[in-house]
Formats: structure tokens, C-alpha cells, sequence
């Protein structure tokens, strides 16, 4: 019976079974594809502007007294200050 519920034509199709016929750049709009297979989002490619973001979130994160989150958004933000600093080096 477990067999028949998998099968039934009602079923929700997954995403990976209907990529016939597409390129990923049509697939993700909103990445690139660098040289080493990686994803990057096009925006806030800037490590400037994403520092000042996620400084920001952790400070609203911190204000409202959630400390975890707070600490996740500051390790963020620490990854794109030492990008701004190798970029500036």
C-alpha cells in the first residue's frame, strides 16, 4: 500500500525531475557561476555594503535579546570586513 501512495498521479512533483531543457542560467537568475563551480548571489557582491547589513541585523538581533542569532550575524559581518580588508591590502 505504501508503494501505491508514492506513485498516485496527485503528487507533487519535485523541481529536479522538471529541469529538461533549461541552462542554469535560466534556472538561477540570481547567481553566477564562477570558474570553480561555486554560486555567488549577484547582488551585494560589495563586502562594504553586506558588513553594514549584517552589522545592522545584529544589532536589531541584540537589542531584542536574542543572543544567538545576534553572535551569527557578527560572524558574517566578520567575514566581510576581512574581505574589505584583503580587498584594500
Amino acid at each position: 500500500m505504501a508503494s501505491q501512495k508514492l506513485h498516485s498521479p496527485n503528487r507533487r512533483k519535485t523541481s529536479r525531475g522538471n529541469r529538461t531543457g533549461t541552462t542554469p542560467s535560466s534556472d538561477h537568475s540570481r547567481t553566477q557561476r564562477s570558474g570553480n563551480g561555486r554560486s555567488r548571489p549577484n547582488s551585494s557582491a560589495q563586502p562594504k555594503k553586506s558588513f553594514d547589513r549584517y552589522t545592522a541585523l545584529a544589532l536589531a538581533a541584540a537589542t531584542s535579546g536574542d543572543a544567538i542569532k545576534s553572535e551569527n550575524y557578527y560572524q558574517y559581518a566578520e567575514h566581510y570586513f576581512r574581505l574589505m580588508k584583503e580587498k584594500t591590502a
